[in-house]
């Protein structure tokens, strides 16, 4: 039998980019962190699935391209209410970079920044029912989440 093939592309959803970025200054044992910044507008609940698709494949991209220490997802300039497939990328991440840790060593560290636009919805998605606190890895100030990530990439790193 003869195939034909035809090319596969993949769903980019309007209304959504990303752009990498990280520090210029030189952090502490030249740690490397990748500030993966989503810009647009995430539809609710499962009409985000395309957007989660996109955002975790963005992610997966720069943590191959980039091989941070640390990575910030950065959802100041996205707007974000709820929908549960976002998650994905936190999995996708796990599945990459700790595939093959032991349980004696730390996760690789990833950081959330949120503004108003997202803050509600992260909060909500990323905290336990049971807790009133916001998690430590959830961050408004860019400079905090820079200092965070420097700390916790060092850390990742010598254990």
């Amino acid at each position: 039998m003869k195939y034909t093939l035809i090319e596969n592309r993949s769903v980019n959803p309007e209304n959504i980019s990303c752009n990498y970025f990280s520090p210029q200054e030189k952090l502490l044992d030249n740690i490397e962190v990748l500030i993966a910044s989503f810009k647009g507008t995430y539809p609710d609940g499962s009409l985000g699935r395309d957007y989660a698709t996109f955002i975790s494949k963005k992610v997966i991209t720069g943590l191959i391209d980039f091989d941070p220490d640390c990575v910030i997802l950065d959802f100041r300039e996205l707007t974000y209410n709820w929908g549960n497939s976002i998650l994905r990328v936190f999995q996708e991440i796990e599945a990459l970079k700790d595939a093959d840790k032991t349980p004696e060593e730390p996760a690789f560290p990833i950081l959330v920044l949120v503004s108003e636009k997202s803050k509600n919805g992260i909060v909500s998605l990323l905290t336990p029912a049971t807790s009133n606190t916001i998690p430590n890895f959830i961050f408004e100030d860019i400079n905090l989440a820079i200092k965070e990530a420097e700390k916790r990439g060092k850390f990742w790193l010598d254990n």
